[in-house]
């Protein structure tokens, strides 16, 4: 066999599988912010540009990312994120308001809230045995950064979340008037 399957797993669980994630996703927050930077000099795109999102979320995750990794380093990571979402929200409230920003809200606030979970189920209740909530945080963390990747390039609503939260602002505002 070429590859012990014990290596991997000693290798999953030293953490390196985790700091070679955060580069991939760091890499990628930087090649989105490159992609905006470049299409921002076509000034027909100015006005919908994703780029200060883009340099936003960068900052944020540049700067979280030189936190030692121990299970301290979840409650950081969700003020950070939360604090993302307030910037992007001063940022952006002059502006028009694009897609992006909402996956990226959206992405940053599931996040912070897995952060947080996760925090308070190791430095709160104690557990330090791996259940279901370990999982959907390695999960939804990964997926909502790639989410947040994609459309900081695309910048379209490629999952309807925007069309729902339409939709669902309409049946509530129905069903407040009666």
């Amino acid at each position: 066999m070429l590859l012990d399957p014990n290596l991997l797993v000693e290798f999953y669980e030293s953490g390196e599988m985790a700091k070679l994630i955060a580069a991939f996703i760091n890499w990628g927050f930087m090649m989105a912010l490159l992609f905006n930077l470049v299409s921002y000099s076509e000034s027909v795109k100015r006005a919908n540009s994703p780029l200060w999102i883009c340099i936003i979320i960068n900052l944020s995750y540049l700067s979280t990312s030189f936190i030692e990794r121990s299970s301290f380093q979840y409650l950081p990571w969700a003020l950070a994120d939360f604090i993302t979402i307030g910037a992007l929200y001063l940022v952006q409230k002059n502006r028009n308001r694009i897609i992006a920003l909402y996956y990226c809200m959206f992405g940053l606030a599931v996040n912070g809230l897995l952060h947080l979970s996760l925090y308070i189920d190791l430095h709160i209740w104690g557990n330090y045995e791996p259940w279901w909530l370990w999982s959907l945080y390695s999960i939804g963390i990964n997926l909502n950064d790639a989410l947040m990747i994609i459309v900081l390039v695309v910048n379209r609503d490629f999952l309807g979340l925007c069309r729902a939260g339409r939709l669902l602002k309409t049946v509530f505002q129905r069903h407040a008037h009666g």
